[in-house]
């Protein structure tokens, strides 16, 4: 798979990363030997977080890549705290900042994270201290570059003028292009690699949910999303007629096209969908290697416009704690 580097900071992924938020079992075979596959096709870039599994993500990323550290490049987030019942809380303090890492890399086994994000923004502390403190991890070697999640581009240029931000990462899909009009340029002129999660709209775009009972009984993730509420499902499912035709035209699978879609963008996109299985992170992988015709990417583009998806995905604006 292509190299490529992720914004300005030296570390390298393949032409997609590999989602990690279900990668929280170290005795799964299966996830395992996911990721040992990543690695030997080029998919090195792990992404993952200390609210994933309560911290087991990270866990499985540390006894799964022992032997293959320097062959990964590992990615962790801070700042959304969780209790066991579930209870979300944000806390992004800059006194924070050095406790969450320590106890990443303590989980990790690792004595640096690659590229280490601020998971989540709150207005009420001001981002010049959050980065200012994530930026003291760089001097003392604990982390390589730095990246934002869910952010605006305000804070996004903010940032940038504390310390260089690799990497941004927000939902985007043919479903979700709400960045399409201020991130993602503020990305390309602050030379700032875009991170795209949800590229499959949660196997949406693959064709796997059609209808409310296609969804897991136990997925409340993707439950709460109004994009699959009933009503919304049954209109958002006509237009992936379009993605099938295209398939066709193009021999892959849906799938393949909508990742392929996010390679043919004007700006700089690095899709990280996330696979429970060797065959489906190969099938993926391949969509690295198809060539859209502009008239095909002009065809998605419309069918899938903004204002012709029905229901809201998963992005989460930045928000205000009162902390």
């Amino acid at each position: 798979m292509e190299r490529r580097t992720i914004g300005k900071s030296g570390l390298t992924s393949g032409s997609f990363g590999l989602g990690c938020n279900r990668m929280i079992d170290a005795e799964n075979g299966d996830m395992i030997s996911v990721a040992h596959t990543a690695i030997d096709i080029g998919m090195n870039q792990f992404d993952g977080a200390d609210v994933y599994g309560f911290g087991k993500c990270e866990d499985f990323l540390g006894k799964a890549l022992k032997q293959r550290r320097d062959e990964a490049t590992i990615v962790s987030k801070f700042g959304m705290v969780r209790t066991p019942e579930g209870q979300a809380s944000v806390n992004v303090r800059p006194d924070y900042v050095k406790l969450a890492c320590d106890a990443s890399l303590k989980r990790l086994n690792m004595d640096h994270i690659d590229l280490y994000y601020q998971h989540r923004m709150d207005l009420s502390v001001p981002i010049e201290d959050t980065v200012g403190a994530m930026a003291d991890l760089v001097k003392a070697g604990k982390v390589r570059a730095l990246g934002l999640c869910n952010t605006t581009p305000e804070l996004i240029k903010r940032a940038h003028k504390v310390h260089p931000i690799a990497a941004v990462q927000m939902e985007y899909s043919l479903m979700e292009r709400g960045v399409e009009k201020g991130v993602l340029p503020t990305c390309q002129k602050l030379g700032i690699t875009f991170v795209a999660y949800g590229p499959l709209t949660y196997a949406f775009l693959a064709g796997e949910v059609k209808t409310r009972s296609d969804l897991p009984a136990n997925d409340q993730f993707r439950g709460r999303m109004t994009r699959f509420t009933d009503e919304n499902l049954s209109h958002n499912v006509k237009m992936l007629t379009t993605i099938n035709k295209i398939a066709d035209e193009v021999d892959s699978t849906p799938a393949q096209v909508a990742l392929a879609w996010c390679l043919h963008r004007p700006w700089d996109v690095l899709p990280i969908p996330g696979s429970s299985k060797p065959k489906h992170l190969r099938e993926n992988a391949r969509a690295a290697a198809i060539k859209l015709s502009p008239a095909q990417v002009k065809l998605l583009d419309a069918t899938f416009a903004p204002n012709k998806v029905k229901g809201a995905g998963a992005q989460m604006a930045p928000m205000r704690s009162g902390a």
